[in-house]
């Protein structure tokens, strides 16, 4: 027998499977209500002092630095001997660090050597022109003998001689004056063979002289001289690692840096999200670590971009500076490379509408609050003003008193 059959001979059989259906069709409407807005977190927009802050590590730094590089040029090698401790103070004129160079020591002793070579070469050189002037010479004077010999007997009358005295003493006038001229051509090439010779060791003793005068220089510029009063500051390499004693150095390297004790500022790094109202003129409280001296400063400089500060790390970090009063600084004997701790007030209002950032979402090219009305959300396009990391100042569209949504419902998209 079918259900509805016995549900019609049984009215309370019948009752109970109405019941039975209701109930999950109910169930399955409650699950797809959404949930009254008086359920969700909410605070009443009502003027209210207004502070936020942002704390901040730092350093003391000098906003002028004069670099100091490894003497000597051209990369020449050079070997770290001694130096004055990284952070301490030192005078014009006095030795920052001392450095020694093996290597041109010995390029300058093999130059030398060459030098002293050439300078042979080039004294053998004018030794068989020499000789090879007066072999020609004394040749050109034996030829220059006979052709006068030759053309005194050209012109007399030969019939007065014996035949076989004449054969000997008189030579063909022809063949010695061909001999002369052969003499005086191989004369020029001697003399141009000795010139291009010359010029050849003139060319490479000038060079080797250079590279022994460049090897001087190098060996004279071993020392490190501080060119004004400072506080000395090793350079740190893209690894961190910092210049020690024995190690190679290059010349013309990055060695350290000599701040202006004159021009100190605070300096400080945040990461990109966090530097949001940062501005110059915003005052911050500065602590020196290990103090407790605290200072009242203004900042002076913001950075236009942010960047990584380590390979290791993709977080990027923005910074700026506080200027420090010179007066001030060398009352307290401030330093660069001095930590710091400091609190900038980026917000300071003593009674302003506001409403908190999470609460506010972007609606196009404006934004837009919603409130909390009789248990349902209702949406507010605002203008907002005055912007800081955890609050938004309300310019317009909201009326004090309302009741704001902290976590904005969320929009279902038309399919």
């Amino acid at each position: 027998m079918s259900l509805p059959r016995q549900a019609a001979r049984h009215p309370a059989l019948s009752t109970l499977l109405a019941a039975s259906l209701t109930v999950p069709a109910l169930l399955l409407a409650g699950c797809n209500a959404s949930p009254p807005s008086s359920a969700s977190p909410s605070e009443t927009l009502t003027a209210r002092a207004w502070h936020e802050t942002l704390e901040v590590e730092g350093e003391i730094k000098a906003a002028t630095n004069t670099p100091l590089a490894v003497p000597g040029g051209g990369w020449s090698r050079r070997v770290l001997v001694e130096m004055v401790p990284d952070g301490s103070s030192v005078k014009q004129g006095q030795v920052v660090a001392r450095f020694d160079a093996p290597q041109a020591r010995v390029e300058l002793s093999q130059a030398e050597t060459e030098l002293l070579r050439k300078t042979l070469a080039e004294e053998a050189s004018r030794q068989n022109a020499a000789v090879e002037h007066n072999v020609l010479a004394g040749e050109r004077s034996k030829v220059e003998g006979d052709l006068g010999l030759s053309q005194r007997y050209a012109k007399v009358d030969l019939s007065v001689y014996a035949r076989n005295t004449i054969l000997d003493a008189l030579a063909d006038v022809g063949f010695l004056t061909n001999k002369r001229s052969y003499l005086e051509w191989k004369g020029g090439q001697a003399q141009a063979r000795t010139a291009a010779q010359d010029a050849v060791l003139d060319s490479q003793r000038d060079s080797v002289a250079k590279t022994a005068e460049q090897k001087r220089h190098s060996l004279a510029a071993l020392e490190l001289v501080a060119p004004h009063d400072g506080v000395f500051l090793l350079a740190a390499r893209w690894d961190g690692a910092k210049a020690q004693v024995g190690a190679n150095q290059m010349g013309g390297e990055e060695f350290g840096s000599l701040p202006d004790l004159d021009h100190l500022v605070a300096h400080f790094s945040v990461a990109e999200g966090q530097a949001f109202g940062l501005k110059p003129g915003l005052p911050v409280r500065v602590r020196l670590s290990g103090t407790g001296t605290e200072l009242d400063l203004t900042v002076t400089r913001v950075g236009s971009s942010a960047a990584t500060v380590s390979p290791e790390s993709p977080v990027k970090y923005s910074d700026f500076d506080a200027a420090i009063d010179t007066a001030q600084a060398h009352r307290l004997g401030l330093k660069p490379g001095q930590a710091l701790h400091g609190v900038v007030r980026l917000v300071a209002r003593p009674a302003v509408l506001t409403v908190p950032n999470i609460a506010v979402v972007q609606d196009g090219a404006s934004y837009a609050v919603y409130t909390d009305n009789a248990g349902q959300p209702r949406k507010h396009q605002v203008e907002l003003g005055q912007r800081g990391p955890v609050r938004s100042e309300i310019k317009a569209g909201l009326t004090p008193g309302v009741r704001i949504l902290l976590v904005p419902p969320t929009e279902k998209k038309a399919s």
